[in-house]
């Protein structure tokens, strides 16, 4: 290794030490999450991996999170479990305080000339992003699988050599959740691209393909394997109306995002995301990370068509992701990667003037990003003994006892609290229609329903019991809902509509004693 090779690794060390402990420091500092996924799926997926609930409870986080990759979310849970929601989130925001690794060796990349500093500012002025500040110490997952994205294009641009683990580290993404689609697609086509026609292309495409697919299989394939195994569709509950699984019914379940707020083909979205507010998220905020980034890629695609460098390899890749992105999903977080990238897009577009007036407009461009930036205000809640708070009212016999559950509310995480002996059955919710009788998981709540001496509750918000009382007679015809008990949780915060979540008695189908009062 060589002085300047030292040097490069020691920058690079400080960096990574500094973006650790900042995350971390940044996780503790907003408080732990409460975010509307981690009420819904977050929570309870891993702990239905690990106490062998799929299949189970029935539809407990809705339709499509019920079935999700929980593998991303076992470390947060287990740390959590065994160390308590602080040290978990200070650990999960170290962790997404690695990304401004890859940033820096990306940035390196297309900076070769210019100072390191630069390229260690742009990494941080990465990290820095509003939506990636909003989700430190999150479980949303999106911080956690842009290291993917990241490594897969530091990766990528290192050259032929490396090729190999690109593909991994971009399958291996792609199988803890395939909302990273589109950037397969961009990274494979960009591969294609520039490996086609080339000696050793073919090889190169072709070990590249299959490093992705082994990627995929040690993350997702295992999943995928179990739901086939058990409902029939690999992809559950998605894309049945191919696979027709018996479990839900025939339909894509496909969802809009945003999609739908925006007039056809939607490619302006890039441009949009980070200056109007809700365009492409549920919370307002503002950086101009992504829209700068996505025209520095624009700039970095027209000034690279001769010399077809670094740059001009990323700028194809940002912009072949985007497009699909922008059609298919329209969800910022999904593309969180790219606001990070955002600043070392900038540098490297800013780097086809000469060099000393570009690094001045550079310094000037990282401290106008930072100034604008104004990070959204997420869910959160401050750090308690554990992280859900349940407390569960007692119940007479866990062991003929089961919970209905209904209306839009996300409840699943009050579960792991409960006696593993009941089991919980949605019937209501987002994609799941009460009235529903050929479907396997209606049959299997039924089948529930009728076994001899059963109990049956029902929970849900109160802000729903307009729904619930239109929903339960046409599940259950006759029945109602009786004497209801409050189930208390961390997340039913003064001045928040988190779910004040109550289990109720459900009447007239058949008498049984509920929740003691």
């Amino acid at each position: 290794m060589n002085r300047a090779e030292k040097t490069d690794f020691l920058c690079a060390l400080l960096l990574l030490l500094a973006g650790i402990l900042g995350a971390g420091a940044g996780a503790a500092f907003q408080g732990q999450d409460g975010g509307w996924d981690l009420r819904n799926y977050h929570w309870y997926v891993p702990h239905a991996l690990l106490s062998g609930r799929l299949g189970v409870d029935v539809l407990p986080a809705f339709m499509g999170p019920t079935f999700h990759n929980p593998l991303i979310d076992v470390p947060f849970y287990l740390a959590a479990r065994a160390f308590g929601p602080l040290a978990a989130s200070i650990a999960l925001g170290a962790v997404q305080g690695a990304n401004i690794l890859p940033l820096y060796l990306i940035a390196r990349r297309l900076l070769p000339e210019w100072p390191r500093a630069f390229a260690a500012l742009a990494a941080l002025a990465g990290i820095g992003g509003a939506m990636n500040i909003g989700l430190l110490g999150s479980t949303a997952g999106d911080n956690l699988l842009s290291l993917f994205v990241l490594g897969a294009v530091a990766a990528l641009l290192a050259g032929p050599r490396w090729l190999l683990l690109a593909g991994f580290l971009a399958g291996a993404g792609f199988g803890l959740k395939t909302v990273l689609a589109p950037f397969v697609f961009g990274i494979g086509l960009t591969v294609i691209l520039f490996a086609a026609g080339r000696p050793g292309g073919f090889r190169r495409v072709l070990g590249f393909a299959l490093a992705g697919i082994a990627g995929t299989a040690l993350t997702g394939g295992w999943w995928m394997a179990l739901l086939y195994a058990q409902f029939g569709n690999p992809l559950m509950p998605y894309f049945n109306d191919i696979f027709q699984s018996p479990y839900v019914p025939a339909l894509t379940f496909s969802d809009p995002g945003f999609t739908a707020r925006l007039p056809w083909p939607r490619v302006q979205l890039p441009l949009l995301a980070g200056i109007v507010d809700f365009v492409a998220a549920e919370q307002a905020f503002t950086d101009l990370r992504l829209p700068l980034g996505c025209a520095a890629a624009l700039v970095l695609l027209a000034g690279g068509l001769r010399r077809r460098g670094a740059g001009f390899r990323l700028a194809v890749l940002v912009l072949a992701t985007l497009v699909p992105w922008s059609i298919g999903f329209a969800i910022y977080r999904y593309v969180l990667a790219f606001e990070m990238l955002g600043p070392v897009l900038v540098l490297a577009a800013l780097a086809l003037l000469p060099r000393r007036g570009a690094m001045v407009l550079g310094l000037a461009a990282l401290v106008a990003l930072a100034a604008i930036t104004r990070p959204p205000v997420t869910e959160r809640v401050a750090f308690g003994a554990d992280v859900t708070g349940v407390a569960v009212p007692p119940i007479a016999d866990p062991a003929r006892t089961v919970v209905l559950m209904a209306g839009l509310t996300p409840a699943a995480f009050v579960i792991p609290a409960f006696p593993p002996e009941i089991r919980f059955l949605r019937f209501d919710g987002y994609w799941i229609d009460p009235g529903e009788t050929a479907a396997g998981y209606a049959r299997a709540i039924r089948a529930a329903l009728a076994a001899p001496g059963v109990t049956a509750l029902i929970l849900h918000d109160p802000a729903d019991r307009a729904r619930v009382d239109a929903a339960l007679p046409r599940f259950l015809p006759g029945a109602t809902l009786g004497d209801c008990a409050p189930v208390p949780h961390h997340f039913a915060a003064p001045g928040t509509n988190w779910g004040h979540l109550v289990l109720c008695r459900v009447e007239g189908w058949r008498q049984a004693p509920g929740p003691e009062d």
